[in-house]
């Protein structure tokens, strides 16, 4: 499932959708909300920056990932005193994003992991093999 967040203003706006679960749960939503106030404030943020059109997407607030296999995946960056939370996002060809996976980076080996799993959804997705209860949703923007 996907959740829709929107940003009403006079710039050009990219949709963002979440990827939501067969119980209808979104898990990158789940994990920032459950990290503290501070990471809420930062994801808003961050989701309204990628959210504009007119912002580059790049570090330090997203990385565009280079290996072959991932370039359709960037990574946007949360850090607040040591903590580090990183989101996978894809970005369609009509500048849509779609938020993937979100994780807590605590050594290299977890940001291989957390692309393998984004992957896997996207490749449901692009092939609609989504079961009937997991979804992709607009995400709103506050």
């Amino acid at each position: 499932m996907l959740l829709f967040f929107v940003y009403k203003g006079d710039d050009l706006l990219r949709k963002i959708y979440a990827y939501c679960n067969e119980n209808g749960v979104c898990p990158v939503n789940e994990l920032i909300k459950n990290a503290g106030k501070k990471f809420v404030k930062k994801y808003c943020f961050l989701l309204k920056y990628i959210q504009s059109e007119k912002e580059c997407l790049c570090e330090p607030y997203v990385k565009h990932f280079s290996i072959e296999k991932y370039q359709s995946l960037y990574e946007l960056r949360l850090r607040n005193n040591g903590t580090m939370i990183r989101i996978i996002f894809y970005l369609s060809e009509k500048s849509e994003v779609v938020l993937l996976h979100a994780f807590f980076k605590k050594e290299k080996r977890d940001t291989e992991k957390a692309l393998e799993t984004a992957l896997k959804i996207l490749n449901s997705i692009e092939r609609q093999d989504i079961c009937a209860n997991e979804k992709i949703t607009e995400v709103s923007v506050q």
